[in-house]
């Protein structure tokens, strides 16, 4: 599958874009995308909240701090799709989190908000909602499936509806064209279990996934490992999570030396690269200690 979307300048050339007053600091290549469900019904709506600064947001819920909510593109239900923030600026989506040996993945990361009520409580009546938050369903209109997490309770979804499924299968195809550095495609229960539920069972999330597995098996992955691009540590060398010394070690650091890797991405004085012997392993390592194979 190729789409025909565009992005230049980390931007989705087609689409609506505002910037949000809830952004951080630029951040590297993107290594995952993570999904997720809003937990409400406009779209429009959780667009304009996460817009809102931190401060704006915290005097709207009466919060005692500051409240940090923001994502890079919101997707409503008939496929409308709004951006708000740059690919290569960091959103406040995942909040708490881990995968794949890499912590606080708001620096690594693309987020999704998918609009969608998520899980929904069964009623006298037989209809499924959470009574003064979400409009009744019937039950042909959700799936009933376990909590994610360690609770299991059997709860009522929101179904996804296909136009939202097929345009949210167009952006990750476009994304996933545009980062040969996203590594994998992730929910944000994943990241956070027990803690976060979304975006639920109802979401087909193998068919997203296996965009992935399509790049994969094109040879995607190593369009750009060229045997120009191929080098060996010179010594014992830290892997981080972006390119400077102040970002976390990868949990496969160091990397011994002679290790064979690919150059995808450069930043200064920092490469983001690949490992030959086990690919699903990327990060930033420092240009001195590296030479051509």
């Amino acid at each position: 599958m190729e789409s025909s979307m565009k992005i230049a300048n980390h931007r989705f050339v087609d689409y609506w874009f505002g910037r949000s007053k809830d952004v951080g600091d630029a951040i590297p290549p993107p290594r995952f995308i993570v999904m997720h469900y809003t937990a409400g019904g406009d779209a429009a709506g959780s667009r304009d909240y996460m817009m809102l600064s931190p401060t704006q947001k915290q005097k709207r819920l009466g919060a005692r701090k500051p409240v940090y909510a923001s994502a890079h593109l919101v997707v409503g239900r008939k496929g409308e799709t709004w951006q708000i923030v740059p690919f290569n600026y960091k959103a406040r989506h995942a909040g708490v989190s881990s995968w794949k040996g890499m912590n606080n993945l708001n620096l690594y990361s693309i987020g999704i908000e998918i609009a969608n009520y998520g899980w929904l409580d069964k009623q006298p009546n037989g209809k499924y909602s959470r009574p003064g938050q979400t409009p009744e369903f019937s039950v042909e209109q959700i799936i009933v499936d376990q909590m994610p997490g360690s609770s299991r309770e059997l709860k009522g979804w929101e179904i996804y509806p296909q136009a939202q499924i097929e345009q949210v299968e167009r952006l990750t195809q476009a994304l996933l064209d545009y980062y040969p550095s996203i590594v994998d495609i992730v929910r944000h229960q994943d990241i956070s279990p027990n803690r976060k539920f979304d975006p639920g069972p109802a979401f087909p999330m193998e068919r997203i996934r296996s965009l992935l597995h399509e790049r994969r098996s094109r040879g995607d992955d190593t369009d750009t490992d060229t045997p120009a691009h191929l080098y060996v540590t010179t010594t014992t060398l830290n892997i981080r999570g972006g390119a400077g010394i102040g970002f976390e070690k990868l949990t496969f650091s160091p990397l011994p030396p002679d290790t064979r890797l690919t150059v995808i991405n450069e930043q200064d004085d920092w490469s983001f690269v690949r490992l030959v012997d086990t690919p699903e392993n990327t990060g930033w390592v420092y240009n001195k200690y590296l030479a051509l194979a």
